[in-house]
């Protein structure tokens, strides 16, 4: 006789190996970029413009001396003074790309997934390390959101375990659609508990 088989959703982020045959992959995510990315984004906008209009006065590129409307107690008609600024707004850009870079890395390196079996932090880009929860021993998922975060559809979600478990003592910031990922871990919760076997009081008593 013929058995069905539920097709399996394959692993884009997580590694495909980690998983077992019966496992089946509910969902996986990275943090949301919004929550990572606009503040150093804003801030290279800001000293990108900055640098620019300081190599402008510098280097007579545009004619751009805009800084005695900026700095109007403050006169730049010494050179001098004009490169000390170029230089102090270029290192802050170039920190700025450095903050973005880092925050690149530690975005792509920790990605977060349900199973029908286990919830599961994998964290590495080139090597990877796992840390999971068995779905059985899932004891709450909490979701916070501030008012911003719910306009831009995200949140922070703390999973609490039986034993103290390494990622039940830690939130998971910048979760996109967190109450949807807060209901795929209850809903894999029950549905393990609905199929474990059950034994009699009775059974338990052994002579």
């Amino acid at each position: 006789m013929a058995t069905s088989t539920v097709p399996r959703t394959l692993p884009k982020l997580l590694k495909a190996t980690y998983l077992a045959d019966q496992e089946v992959l509910l969902e996986e995510t990275r943090a949301t970029a919004l929550f990572y990315f606009p503040g150093v984004i804003v801030w290279l906008l800001i000293f990108g413009v900055l640098t620019y209009i300081a190599a402008a006065d510098v280097y007579g590129w545009t004619g751009l001396s805009v800084y005695n409307h900026l700095i109007p107690n403050v006169s730049l008609a010494s050179i001098s003074l004009a490169k000390w600024l170029f230089y102090l707004f270029l290192l802050l850009f170039v920190i700025g790309l450095l903050r973005l870079l880092v925050r690149y890395l530690r975005w792509i390196s920790i990605v977060y997934a349900v199973t029908s079996r286990r919830v599961i932090v994998q964290r590495g880009i080139l090597g990877r390390t796992f840390d999971e929860i068995p779905v059985l021993q899932v004891r709450g998922v909490d979701v916070h959101q501030s008012f911003g975060e719910r306009i831009l559809g995200y949140g922070t979600i703390r999973v609490s375990s039986e034993g103290g478990r390494a990622i039940g003592n830690e939130d998971w910031n910048g979760i996109p659609k967190p109450f949807r990922f807060q209901k795929l871990i209850e809903n894999a919760t029950i549905n393990l508990q609905s199929a474990a076997p059950t034994t009699g009081a009775g059974s338990l008593v052994r002579h």
